[in-house]
């Protein structure tokens, strides 16, 4: 007993530091324990899986101490966010999309890793998070993550990831801890970290590419991005560059990524990272210096196969034969099945990767439930629902003046539900509907019409989306400690969107239909004429990622022509892409820029003082003065129709008002411009920017899913110090035939024509008026009675 005692002192003083500092006082909920997932280390692959060449065999991982946590590899993340920003925000959120794996990834032993932040106000007892794959929730936990971003790892169940595509879905439903206004729902948010948003696998070998089909797992890095980096030794050579650049819309359309970008280097070999992919093109004997092994077979025929080279890295693409007329062979065996017919018309935008289902392309009148567009049936407690689905229309869609699409809903509201409430519709975030609540007691809409403005619509994919704003006596009371009320309201997946039949016909310049579907450009059998500077590697890394984003845009591969120039391109469509300095004064005057853009953008972005812009100036001048004498009382008068009647002084005229000669903004560092060739045949497309530095930058940011789709007007600009898309719109414009002679096209275009022209068709209702009453005058004198 006496030894005892002296080691429970020394015991006792030691555990007395432990308790010395008590815990701060921490206002947020306690977070329920969850078991530690352990996450498994990878396995280095065996010698005998080596692919035809020389195989890297991965470093071991470092030991660690019992009380680590292993760590993961990174070669075998696979991050799972596509975009640059995943934020579900509101009281009830959803995000899907599709994921493709190799059946090596599909086989291996996976984790799930979920990174997130929530807004402080966002009450973790009634809010949760799910994570589900392949329709089944891996990950379901109260939204308690304010103050950073926490992670929660769950390993997947074997035989739930497949190989190809697989279904991602996040959805979150947010309650506010103190506020029950409509105004606080908007206050409700949820970050998803994409770096620490991933799925890890237990087989190294489940980072390695084997087959052509493998690139669609090319993936995204941790910003959501993917990039295609093509070493090719031959690159300043004009006769390789069709080929590149054919190269590039295959993979492009093969990965169709929302955010991936094309580099083209002679030499340069970066390091592999999540999300890129390695691909060296070029003769057998002009990649000896740039491979550790060339593959066999290389030297007598043509080859396109994955391979792990010492000095490119693993998963590398090898396009490699004998000479460049062989290496056509080996680039059309990757690119072929991408190459869809210009008579095979497309059911459905591919969005998958990003936004999932793909989006179903109206091309004339349907009508679909919401069910086969990906919005489900859902029931609702909060205050403000939200839901979305995408709807496709074609390049050639012309409807914007006059049309009406209709949502036939099907819902529900509960009789706690008071007037004043109501039902929004959304088209591309600008309202186009709105339907009050004017009855108490509740009420079952059974296929209630909504008649939607077509305004807002554009080519390609747009998004739709239904808020029901709901107001109740409980919010207005708002009590503290109030338990969560039942369901509010229902929406139903039988509900439907119907389209009705529209004017299609083409419409030049329209640079929104390049970013839609690749018009007019998407559509040629014929190559597009292509003039770019091939000596400069930053050019022909613009020319490649414009193009594949193009092809990605329109499903099919574009072929070019690389042996035009300004002078010889004519009236054929035609794609210029060079930094300003470089352009010809056909292109530029063809296109409506200023010649002194030449010399006065690239000084003005660098810094260098230039000459005061006398166009800015009088605007700078018009804006400052607005409402000031009979000129500001016009301003003042145009803003209030344009902003009660949708009515504009444009449309106040019999002819359309011509385009101004544009400068760039200093601001500006890439501009997009789109014309009519000479004589208004064919469409020239301009890509510039002061340097090629600045081009091919301007280009990969531009490109990027958040900026394409505000591609639209005239000409855009693009600023890289604020990521600020400018554009402007169309003031003169041709028609461009893109269907069969039909009258009942052609009313549906004059329809149009004469909705977005009010002058005009007051004139020609005038005339028509007055024709009447001469004819009518004529017949009365003839037939009438006389006295």
């Amino acid at each position: 007993m006496r030894a005892f005692l002296p080691a429970l002192i020394v015991v006792l003083a030691l555990a007395t530091p432990l308790n010395a500092q008590p815990s701060p006082f921490d206002m947020t909920p306690e977070r329920q324990s969850e078991p530690e997932v352990v996450k498994p280390l990878p396995t280095t692959p065996s010698p005998t899986t080596a692919p035809p060449a020389a195989v890297v065999e991965p470093t071991p991982p470092p030991s660690v101490s019992a009380p680590q946590p292993p760590a993961v590899n990174a070669q075998v993340r696979r991050y799972l966010v596509p975009v640059d920003s995943l934020v579900l925000s509101g009281e009830v959120a959803e995000r899907s999309w599709s994921v493709y794996l190799t059946q090596e990834q599909a086989n291996s032993a996976a984790t799930l890793n979920l990174g997130y932040q929530n807004a402080i106000v966002v009450a973790p007892e009634t809010s949760r998070l799910r994570f589900l794959v392949n329709n089944k929730p891996l990950i379901d936990e109260p939204v308690q993550s304010p103050n950073g971003v926490s992670e929660q790892s769950v390993a997947v169940p074997p035989g739930l990831l497949k190989a190809g595509f697989n279904q991602i879905s996040i959805d979150v439903t947010q309650r506010h801890r103190t506020d029950c206004g409509i105004p606080s729902t908007y206050e409700l948010w949820t970050d998803i970290d994409q770096a620490e948003t991933f799925l890890s696998f237990a087989d190294a070998n489940a980072s390695h590419l084997r087959r052509i089909d493998d690139i669609r797992a090319v993936g995204v890095d941790e910003a959501g991005k993917t990039s295609f980096n093509m070493v090719v030794p031959a690159a300043d050579q004009r006769t390789t560059t069709t080929s590149l650049i054919r190269l590039a819309e295959g993979l492009a359309i093969l990965a169709n990524m929302p955010n991936q970008s094309i580099s083209i280097s002679r030499d340069a070999v970066p390091i592999q990272k999540p999300g890129e992919m390695t691909v060296v093109v070029g003769t057998a004997a002009e990649l000896r210096d740039v491979l550790g092994v060339v593959p066999a077979g290389g030297e007598v025929a043509p080859l396109a196969i994955f391979a792990d080279d010492a000095k490119t890295g693993p998963s590398t693409l090898i396009v490699t034969g004998p000479s460049w007329e062989s290496l056509s062979s080996a680039i059309e065996s990757i690119v072929s099945p991408t190459d869809r017919p210009v008579a095979v018309s497309r059911a459905a935008l591919s969005t998958q990767t990003w936004r999932s289902p793909d989006a179903p392309l109206f091309l004339s009148a349907a009508r679909l439930k919401f069910s086969e567009m990906g919005a489900k049936t859902q029931q609702f407690s909060g205050r403000r629902f939200r839901t979305d689905f995408a709807v496709g229309v074609p390049s050639d869609f012309y409807a914007d003046s006059y049309g009406e699409a209709t949502i036939l809903l099907d819902a529900a509201y509960s009789g706690e539900v008071l007037p004043g409430s109501h039902i929004d519709i959304y088209v591309n975030d600008n309202i186009a509907a709105t339907i009050p609540i004017t009855t108490r007691g509740g009420e079952i809409l059974r296929h209630l019409p909504i008649n939607v403005t077509m305004r807002h619509f554009r080519p390609g994919a747009n998004t739709i989306a239904i808020e029901a704003v709901l107001m109740t006596d409980a919010d207005a009371i708002c009590a503290p400690g109030a338990p969560p009320g039942g369901k509010r309201f229902a929406l139903f997946d039988t509900s439907e969107f119907v389209m009705p039949q529209f004017a299609r016909i083409g419409q030049r310049p329209n640079l929104a239909a390049i970013a839609g579907t690749g018009f007019p450009y998407g559509r040629s059998v014929t190559p597009i004429p292509l003039v770019i500077d091939h000596s400069q590697p930053e050019t022909l890394s613009a020319a490649a990622t414009f193009l594949s984003r193009i092809a990605a845009a329109a499903g099919r591969l574009i072929p070019v022509d690389l042996s035009a120039s300004a002078e010889t391109v004519g009236n054929r469509d035609a794609l210029f892409i060079g930094p300003v300095s470089q352009l010809s004064s056909a292109v530029l005057t063809g296109l409506g820029i200023s010649e002194t853009s030449r010399t006065e953008w690239g000084d003005a972005v660098s810094g260098a003082e230039t000459a005061p812009n006398t166009d800015a100036t009088f605007n700078e001048w018009r804006d400052r003065l607005t409402g000031r004498g009979w000129r500001g009382q016009i301003s003042t008068l145009e803003d209030w129709l344009n902003r009660n009647f949708d009515i504009s002084l444009d449309t106040l005229r019999l002819t359309p008002r011509a385009d101004s000669i544009f400068m760039p903004s200093s601001e500006a560092t890439l501009m997009v411009a789109q014309s009519p060739g000479p004589g208004d045949e064919g469409t020239w497309t301009l890509v510039t920017a002061p340097t090629p530095r600045n081009l091919d930058e301007g280009v990969r940011a531009l490109t990027e899913q958040v900026n394409w789709s505000q591609l639209g007007g005239h000409i855009t600009t693009f600023s890289a110090a604020t990521a600020k898309v400018d554009r402007v719109p169309v003031n003169r414009f041709s028609f461009v035939q893109t269907q069969p002679a039909s009258l009942v096209n052609y009313r549906l275009i004059l329809s149009n024509w004469l909705s977005a022209n009010v002058l005009s068709y007051s004139a020609l209702l005038a005339i028509f008026c007055a024709f009447l009453g001469l004819v009518t005058a004529g017949l009365l004198r003839t037939l009438g009675r006389r006295r």
